[in-house]
């Protein structure tokens, strides 16, 4: 009972190892085993030394050895061969898997594992030795006996003396058995029954991957012998196809060539009657490559006035009688490059084969298409192609990704047909560009000609031939364009083009800067009606100023019997007659005034006579217009309004602001009233349509989406432009769009031209014209009692209308005067401040008090 309590101690305190005794004792045992293992493998019984204990019967031993662990190797084998025979190659087995147990599947052994692998080798010992098995190898080995002494004594002395050979085999093998299950925890039955399970499982699997591979072959051949029945089949098919379509070929041709000779035979017998010559087919030009983006030669340029102006009489409104004298800005003041060389073109090679790449990329598409002219402009080159007869120019259109893919290019635009030519245009954007001075635009002689009377610069085509517009004809103008693209020296250009052909007394500005930063450097110009107006919550005051104006005028006009501003500053004067002769108008000019009956002039002034704005009915009012009526001016200058950025102010008042622009738009052209509008932001809440509708003019810039170009245009094409002053105008009464490279000033030419301007003269503002603004841009109550002639005139209408239906209501005036809701809703409160009716109270009717 101790004994087995002792024994149970000290299995107790082997499992309680630490692991890193376990992992060293592990590590020795897996070195000494192999160790043990080589020794064993390459034992020799030459390697013995030949003096000593352990002497071999040989003279002399190996030299050198063959056994890998040396002497001491073939002393430790020879050793464990005398003991336990051919039985000992299991010790170093053993001892290698009790190792590799030990380090690395954590394993606890106990002595029955030590124990277990004695009985394992000394069972396999003692076999060794009763049946006689290996007897030859021992002496070969000079080993005396196959199971070693272990096996001699035991196995051959005691067991077979006692039990036989037959009773020590079966002993000794239940013995080996015992061992092996001691000492590595397996069963062999179980073992032997795995690995006979496992090997089945095998020789299964290899079977049925044969069957499996022989079906698939077999499918295989079936699916070749399938396949190749369907492709005979159709090569058979197509042979019949073929001959089918020769044969309908060979019809058609029959067919044909009966047709040809019925209508040669029926051309011949027209002939014969009605007998006349045949005009040739048109043929394509030879193309051209022209180079227009060189700059023209500057002229020598001139100190003092560009351009020469007639005196004008006096008496001029808007207090203008102190420029006398004025000077226009010289061309001095403007740069030009002359150093760029004439000569200096594009490279003619290169182009050709831009061009030959365009032809051959539509050819490969099936399009088949035949080259043109090469036009250079000062940003793109528009390269032209002639499509073939029946050949639609959408199929070009289509394309137009694998063209820009073919020639490299960014971003290309293409002209389905180009405008007035019998050709495609493809337009690819110059890797240099160049740009179009200002000063060049305004030598031309497009510009310096009489019949537009309010010239602006504004580029150059592709073509090289100047883009100058008439803000007389136009007779409003929006330009739009991203941030960067050109917006503000385009508006920069615009007004140097009027500051180079207008004096003060001539042309005033009112100027609108939301942004403050833009137009801060026309502030000392002399002909700023007021200062710039840079409060959005003033501008609304200011564009009512300009529509009392308009309408000022529009009475003056009604007045003096004349239909607009030329034909009031042109009208003869009984004072200037009795005074002087009468001067002689050129035939020229006379030609212009007669041709100035414009239709929309006189559609404009009969919607005033009906407004009751004009005629008759602007008679009742004569004592409130008596005093302006009796300050009539001689002349009237030119108004220009030029508002920098609209989306600022349609955040700020969006109703008001495009009521007043809508009413500029539609009646001011007569007056000499012109509005100027420009935006980055363009959108459709900023850009409405009622101001679109009433300005038809439009330049656009590069703008981010082919929906910002619609807003602009009313169709894509924006979108496409390559930015830095390229852009499309619109010209007023076409619906052709031009593409143009805009003028470049720089910062310090403005500069220059302005303060040459106002060296010239004083700033001379008008009082009674910027206190109105300042008064109507304050805060919004203090903006609700600035009332213009035409709230009043609205204002007598509704009050008729109350009087008579004895109630008020915004809805009511909407249907009775058509007015919209919101200048309805302001009538409303206008009535309501003036004490005329009652304050709303829900849904119950305001009271009346007239």
């Amino acid at each position: 009972m101790a004994a087995k309590q002792n024994r149970t101690h000290q299995e107790i305190a082997d499992q309680k190892w630490p692991m890193w005794l376990r992992e060293v004792v592990g590590v020795a045992l897996l070195g000494f085993g192999m160790l043990l293992t080589l020794a064993m493998i390459t034992y020799t019984h030459k390697d013995m030394p030949v003096m000593g204990l352990f002497a071999s019967e040989n003279n002399e031993a190996n030299d050198p050895r063959q056994n890998l662990i040396g002497p001491v190797g073939a002393i430790m084998a020879h050793l464990v061969l005398l003991v336990f025979g051919a039985a000992g190659y299991l010790l170093p087995i053993g001892i290698l898997w009790i190792g590799a147990a030990y380090t690395f599947m954590s394993a606890h052994f106990t002595r029955r594992t030590f124990l277990g692998l004695f009985f394992f080798v000394f069972a396999g010992s003692c076999i060794l030795a009763v049946t006689g098995f290996l007897g030859d190898w021992a002496l070969r080995n000079h080993i005396i006996y196959p199971g070693g002494y272990v096996g001699y004594f035991i196995g051959t002395r005691v067991l077979q003396a006692l039990l036989n050979v037959t009773g020590s085999l079966i002993l000794l093998l239940v013995v080996y058995i015992i061992g092996m299950i001691m000492l590595t925890g397996i069963n062999p039955i179980f073992f032997c029954k795995k690995c006979y399970q496992s090997t089945k499982e095998w020789v299964e699997t290899k079977r049925r991957a044969r069957v499996r591979s022989t079906e698939r072959k077999m499918k295989k051949v079936a699916k070749d012998s399938e396949k190749q029945s369907r492709t005979d089949e159709r090569n058979k098919a197509k042979e019949e196809a073929k001959l089918e379509l020769e044969r309908k070929r060979e019809n058609e041709r029959k067919l044909k060539e009966q047709k040809k000779e019925e209508a040669k035979r029926k051309q011949e017998e027209e002939e014969k009657k009605n007998p006349q010559v045949e005009m040739e087919l048109k043929e394509v030009p030879k193309p051209q490559i022209i180079d227009a983006s060189q700059r023209k030669k500057a002229p020598v340029a001139k100190e003092g006035k560009a351009f020469q102006k007639e005196k004008k009489p006096e008496g001029v409104s808007l207090s203008t009688d102190a420029y006398e004298g004025y000077e226009l800005p010289g061309f001095d003041l403007l740069s030009y490059d002359d150093s760029v060389p004439e000569d200096q073109g594009a490279d003619q090679g290169e182009l050709l084969s831009v061009q030959k790449t365009i032809v051959d990329t539509l050819k490969a598409f099936g399009v088949d298409v035949s080259a043109g002219d090469i036009t250079r402009g000062p940003t793109i080159t528009r390269y032209e192609v002639y499509p073939s007869m029946g050949l639609r120019v959408s199929r070009i259109t289509q394309l137009e990704a694998d063209i820009a893919r073919a020639t490299k290019a960014e971003r290309i635009n293409i002209l389905a047909p180009i405008p007035g030519k019998d050709t495609v245009g493809i337009e690819i954007a110059n890797d240099n560009k160049v740009a179009v001075p200002l000063r060049e635009l305004l030598q031309d002689e497009a510009f310096t000609s009489a019949k537009k009377k309010i010239p602006l610069a504004l580029g150059k085509d592709v073509y090289g031939n100047t883009v100058i517009g008439d803000l007389a004809a136009m007779p409003h103008l929006l330009v739009a364009g991203a941030t960067g693209a050109g917006k503000s020296v385009c508006i920069n250009s615009i007004i140097t083009s009027i500051l180079y052909k207008f004096t003060p007394d001539e042309l005033r500005f009112i100027m609108v800067d939301p942004k403050v930063v833009e137009m801060q450097v026309y502030g000392e110009l002399p002909h700023l009606v007021v200062p710039v107006v840079t409060d959005p919550n003033k501008v609304v005051a200011a564009l009512r100023w300009v529509v009392n104006e308009m309408e000022k005028r529009y009475r003056l006009f009604a007045k003096c019997g004349v239909r607009n501003f030329d034909g009031y500053n042109n009208r003869p004067r009984p004072e200037a007659e009795e005074a002087a002769p009468e001067p002689e108008v050129p035939e020229e000019e006379a030609s212009e005034l007669e041709e100035e009956a414009d239709p929309e002039v006189i559609e404009s002034i009969a919607r005033a006579l009906e407004d009751g704005e004009l005629g008759p009915g602007a008679e009742v009012e004569e004592d409130e217009h008596g005093d302006e009526e009796a300050e009539m001016p001689d002349r009237f200058p030119y108004i220009v309004v030029i508002i920098d950025e609209l989306a600022d102010l349609m955040q700020t008042a969006p109703a008001d602001v495009e009521m007043n622009i809508a009413r500029i738009a539609q009646k001011a052209r007569a007056a000499g009233i012109h509005l100027i509008i420009a935006t980055q932001t363009p959108r459709a809440d900023v850009v409405t349509g009622i101001i679109k509708a009433n300005i038809p003019s439009r330049i656009a810039f590069q703008v981010s989406s082919a929906l910002d170009s619609r807003v602009i245009l009313d169709t894509k094409g924006a979108d496409k432009l390559v930015g830095k002053g390229d852009m499309l105008y619109l010209p007023p009464g076409s619906a052709k769009l031009e593409r143009a490279q805009g003028a470049f000033v720089s910062d310090e030419e403005v500069e220059a031209i302005v303060e040459h301007c106002s060296k010239q003269s004083e700033q001379n503002f008008e009082p009674s014209i910027q206190e109105s603004i300042e008064s109507g841009g304050g805060s919004d109550d203090d903006g609700g009692n600035d009332v213009s002639d035409a709230d009043e005139e609205c204002l007598l209408k509704c009050i008729e209308v109350i009087t008579t239906e004895q109630k008020a209501s915004t809805s009511m005036l909407q249907r009775r005067l058509r007015l919209g809701y919101t200048r309805a809703a302001r009538m409303m409160d206008i009535l309501e401040e003036r004490g005329m009716i009652g304050p709303a109270d829900g849904a119950k009717a305001r009271d009346i008090y007239i």
